[in-house]
């Protein structure tokens, strides 16, 4: 009769569906501390991925803390609030914006090459009390970014987001950039058209640069949105990659950020 029983829990337990099983774990800290077990083999993996077959093991922990946070945080409205302290100390990047309606999740995933780093992200967003997130996961080797800042601003009736984006491709060569976010229609729209050129109206602005050329900068160059006078500002870099002190104003002039002297 005991076998009986144990054979009927270890099958009960084979099929009990994954949402049920996780459904366990649904406080803050059990969650944080769910994600930073697995985190911490990310970055365990990715310190012997030279080791044997610790590369297959990276890959797949980084899949399983992908898809741990997309679900926490879609499942669990008040994650868009939580600090994540113990995954920020371990270096999980998480920027929010100033509603706390739209957050970024980006980490170093350890499979970059060459000297770059490779990242991936979630981005979650809220809406009538109930949130959903985004899993942005690249094949290793694209140009893979993570999310260091969200300005909110308001504009033409609406509220946006200017989520800054930054990379690192090889030790001489990076790129930085400025997405336009909006939450409409249910969903979050990434692309949204703010920006006017001489030639196009885009969503985002992005540059790359050689990286040898500010190793002696006391500070790093980064784009900047004033939200006081609605501008961005970002550096100027020359035809040879060279970063310079010098910065590019947009402005918004009713619609669009359009470019000023």
């Amino acid at each position: 009769m005991k076998v009986v029983k144990l054979v009927f829990i270890f099958w009960c337990c084979c099929f009990i569906p994954a949402n049920l099983l996780a459904q366990v774990i649904s406080t803050p800290q059990a969650i944080e501390n769910d994600l930073l077990r697995v985190f911490k083999k990310v970055k365990y993996y990715g310190a012997h991925k030279k080791e044997g077959k610790a590369i297959d093991s990276l890959k797949k922990m980084n899949s399983i803390f992908a898809y741990k946070l997309k679900y926490y945080t879609a499942q669990y409205p008040f994650t868009i609030s939580l600090k994540f302290t113990s995954l920020v100390k371990e270096l999980l990047i998480i920027s929010t914006s100033e509603d706390g309606l739209f957050r970024a999740y980006s980490w170093d995933t350890k499979l970059g090459t060459g000297g770059g780093y490779d990242f991936d992200n979630v981005l979650q967003y809220k809406i009538k009390g109930q949130t959903y997130s985004l899993l942005k996961m690249d094949p290793p080797g694209k140009l893979a970014y993570w999310y260091p800042k969200i300005y909110t601003f308001a504009a033409n009736n609406k509220t946006y987001y200017l989520a800054t984006y930054n990379a690192v491709f090889s030790p001489t060569r990076a790129g930085q950039g400025i997405r336009t976010f909006a939450i409409e229609n249910g969903t979050l729209n990434g692309a949204v058209p703010m920006i006017k050129t001489p030639t196009a109206v885009l969503s985002r602005l992005y540059y790359e640069y050689n990286l040898l050329s500010i190793v002696d900068w006391d500070k790093f160059p980064s784009i900047y949105f004033n939200k006081a006078v609605k501008t961005i500002q970002t550096p100027l870099v020359d035809y040879s990659g060279k970063m310079t002190h010098k910065f590019i104003t947009y402005k918004l002039t009713g619609k669009f950020f359009e470019k000023v002297k």
